[in-house]
């Protein structure tokens, strides 16, 4: 009988345990090496990344836009590599988008990966507003340097 007892008690607390363990993972607080997500670092990271993208749209530099996206990656559903992103650019460039503003509404992640949930505005070089709209931008850390590795847009109507 004892062993019974003991062996439903280890259970329970293993369970407790697991569950513990999942909503912290879940949550994306607790990752392999149980270090914690510091969301203020990743925000001030993303924050600055922003930054560098909207200063390469307003000042026209298509290269440094693709800079800011990792080799492998995809802007769904159209575009993949980073020379198809500096394509693309070079047509918004064309069609005198020349603005934009990025405003995180919410980052989780880890040391490799960041989301960014986001509001995305554009602009016509004239100021008027182009598209705005929600973005899904997945931040990977490639080589020590945070870049775009997945990018989605999905434009108000």
């Amino acid at each position: 009988m004892n062993i019974k007892i003991l062996t439903l008690i280890s259970l329970l607390l293993s369970l407790v345990s697991c569950m513990n363990e999942a909503e912290k993972t879940e949550a994306g607080l607790v990752h392999k090496d149980n270090h914690k997500f510091d969301l203020e670092v990743a925000t001030k990271i993303i924050e600055q990344r922003c930054k560098e993208f909207e200063d390469a749209i307003r000042v026209g530099d298509s290269i440094a836009v693709g800079d800011l996206y990792t080799v492998d990656t995809k802007i769904i559903p159209n575009h993949i590599g980073r020379n198809s992103i500096i394509t693309e650019v070079n047509e918004m460039f064309r069609d005198s988008i020349t603005g934009m503003s990025f405003k995180i509404i919410n980052l989780w992640g880890n040391d490799n990966i960041i989301v960014e949930d986001a509001f995305v505005e554009f602009y016509h070089s004239n100021g008027s507003l182009v598209s705005k709209g929600n973005a899904l931008l997945v931040w990977k850390n490639e080589d020590d340097v945070w870049r775009i590795f997945r990018d989605v847009y999905k434009p108000e109507k």
